[in-house]
């Protein structure tokens, strides 16, 4: 019998030097401390050695609110040696994978309740650029984790953002509505603080289709509810454009697929399509009527189809031109029509 507790004991032993190596043996038998309590260099073991989905929804939110606090001053989870980093996230990837999406989750449901309770204009806006900030720093975390170590790029941080629709689908109905709204004053905030033409040309058509989306599920409707400095409008206007132009560019990749009947048809759902974004509401701001901004925006738009075309990267050159040249024919054609 002694023998055989022997056995046991230094089974135990064995078992807990194992994970000796990534933590203390408290983590190992559920012995947590509090979120608050647990020390900077010890807070990657929530995301390697615990099953965040047990956890209850505050110790969650605790965590999401003590890592974005860490985050902001400087710490990752995935800090140190670069040869234990990468053992250590070998050895705990589905773990850490798999709580690294529930925090985000839980920050993303949490945030956006957080935001729907603000009534002041100005404070939602303060409240909003922390927040972007720190799921750009999150995103680069949530792609190296996806990546195996991989440095996080432009095009796999969109991985995170893939993962909102199907977020906002599993949320009840009464809150959809608070988590789309959410996302969309986000863009509106990146867009009118950020220089997208710094992002790579593969990025920006991405992005132009992604924002494109947005726009037509209702970006432009709650823009006024986002109170912007004329500076930001500035920055948005500039952005508008330069997505508006890769995805013009997007679109001549396609244009020129087609054949010469399918084309006009293709055009008119194209201006559709731009109609509905409502880009005078989100341009505009409180500066102009949305009639009058519309206009002045439809302006511009044409007069820029020439410079996008011949500013065009070399191999989509000539199709651009195409499709500016069929867009300028058609405007005109409907403009005669309406006289």
């Amino acid at each position: 019998m002694l023998k055989k507790k022997s056995t046991i004991v230094v089974l135990a032993v064995v078992l807990l030097s194992c994970v000796a190596t990534f933590g203390q043996w408290r983590w190992f038998v559920g012995a947590y401390p509090s979120v608050r309590e647990t020390e900077t260099d010890k807070l990657a073991y929530w995301l390697a050695l615990v099953d965040l989905d047990s956890q209850s929804v505050s110790i969650r939110r605790d965590l999401v609110d003590r890592l974005q606090t860490e985050l902001n001053q400087g710490w990752s989870p995935l800090a140190g040696e670069q040869d234990k980093a990468t053992a250590d996230l070998d050895r705990y990837q589905q773990v850490i994978s798999e709580n690294i999406e529930i925090l985000t989750r839980d920050w993303f449901y949490y945030r956006c309740e957080q935001y729907d309770e603000i009534i002041q204009p100005q404070q939602r806006l303060e409240f909003v650029g922390p927040q972007v900030d720190t799921v750009l720093l999150w995103a680069d975390i949530y792609s190296q984790i996806q990546n195996h170590g991989q440095q996080a790029s432009e095009q796999n941080a969109f991985e995170l953002f893939d993962k909102l629709d199907g977020w906002i689908a599993e949320a009840d109905s009464g809150q959809r509505d608070v988590l789309s709204r959410g996302i969309h004053h986000s863009v509106l905030y990146w867009l009118s603080t950020n220089s997208v033409a710094e992002l790579t040309l593969e990025t920006r058509r991405e992005l132009a289709e992604r924002i494109a989306t947005a726009l037509g599920d209702g970006v432009g409707s709650s823009a006024d509810t986002l109170e912007l400095a004329s500076h930001h409008y500035e920055q948005l206007q500039t952005n508008t454009f330069s997505l508006v132009e890769v995805w013009l560019l997007n679109r001549a990749l396609e244009f020129v697929e087609l054949s010469t009947a399918q084309r006009e048809s293709y055009l008119e759902q194209q201006l559709e399509t731009v109609k509905g974004w409502e880009l005078e509401k989100v341009l505009a701001g409180n500066s102009q009527t949305g009639a009058v901004g519309g206009q002045m925006q439809l302006v511009q738009l044409m007069g820029d189809l020439a410079v996008w075309a011949e500013r065009a990267p070399e191999q989509y050159r000539d199709s651009y031109k195409i499709l500016t040249s069929s867009l300028r024919q058609y405007a005109l054609k409907k403009l005669l029509m309406l006289q």
